[in-house]
């Protein structure tokens, strides 16, 4: 069985792992979620990603951890577990902090903050904006700029500051990094809509997110594509269906407003009141 290899990969890790040899454990289990991920085995993937996180932080490499805890989180989200997802960012921001501490230097606050935005915690995600602003001396400052966007749900301008902005500044791997968060931030955002509305419209998630449609559409695909939002995407309608195995449908029967916006005049009006 060709995943045999993975499982040796682990196993060896594990071996690794219990004989306190920490920095050799962290990379053995590297090896074996990325084994994981080439079969897409997410939730194997997520999970010795995690064990890496762990031995990485016992080594004290903190922000090899942070990096590698928040592989756990997207593979967790690929898995369409968000809430360990969502917990895994957290881990990760807290794994940057101590970084930032450790070395002495400010910039992985930055990170810090990327990634209580990532797994929702906009108080916390705001806090280490402040505190990077205080302490960067002007240094990352971009990032801490589009930061705070992100923090605001800004995507539109957000997007844009990306493109006209960090493009020419960032390294390539620094950039797709950047691109990556924005769009992991939105397929999030998205999810958690459809978590109270079960569809909503590309019209109006462009204004409440400030995205182009256009572009709003094609990021949308992706994140189903990806797994990312547990929905469909109906062509005619122009309407992002969540995944009917995902909600109990009896909830459903407690809304006020309608369920599907192809049911509206007005695709926005999420909030009316169908007894007037």
């Amino acid at each position: 069985m060709p995943s045999k290899e993975c499982q040796e990969s682990e196993s060896l890790a594990e071996a690794m792992a219990e004989n306190g040899l920490n920095e050799e454990a962290m990379y053995g289990f590297l090896q074996a979620a990325e084994c994981w991920s080439r079969w897409e085995s997410f939730s194997k993937t997520a999970m010795c990603y995690e064990r890496a996180y762990e031995h990485g932080m016992l080594c004290h490499q903190y922000k090899a951890a942070a990096e590698t805890i928040m592989k756990a989180a997207w593979a967790w989200a690929r898995q369409g577990e968000h809430d360990k997802y969502g917990l895994d960012c957290q881990i990760a921001s807290d794994a940057y902090m101590a970084a930032a501490d450790e070395e002495k230097d400010p910039l992985p606050l930055v990170d810090a903050a990327f990634s209580s935005i990532l797994g929702g915690n906009l108080d916390m995600a705001r806090k280490l904006i402040h505190g990077a602003l205080e302490t960067t001396r002007g240094k990352g400052k971009e990032l801490v700029d589009l930061a705070l966007m992100l923090s605001e749900y800004d995507f539109g301008k957000a997007d844009t500051y990306i493109e006209s902005v960090l493009a020419g500044l960032l390294e390539q791997d620094e950039l797709s990094k950047v691109k990556r968060d924005f769009f992991l931030i939105l397929s999030e955002f998205v999810r958690a809509s459809l978590e109270s509305e079960a569809a909503i419209t590309i019209a109006s998630l462009a204004v409440s997110t400030g995205l182009d449609q256009t572009r709003l559409r094609e990021l949308v695909k992706k994140g189903i594509d990806e797994g990312l939002i547990p929905a469909s995407f109906d062509e005619e309608t122009e309407e992002v269906v969540i995944d009917a195995s995902r909600y109990d449908p009896e909830s459903l029967t407690l809304r006020k407003g309608p369920i599907l916006s192809r049911d509206l005049k007005d695709p926005g009006a999420w909030d009316a009141d169908l007894d007037e």
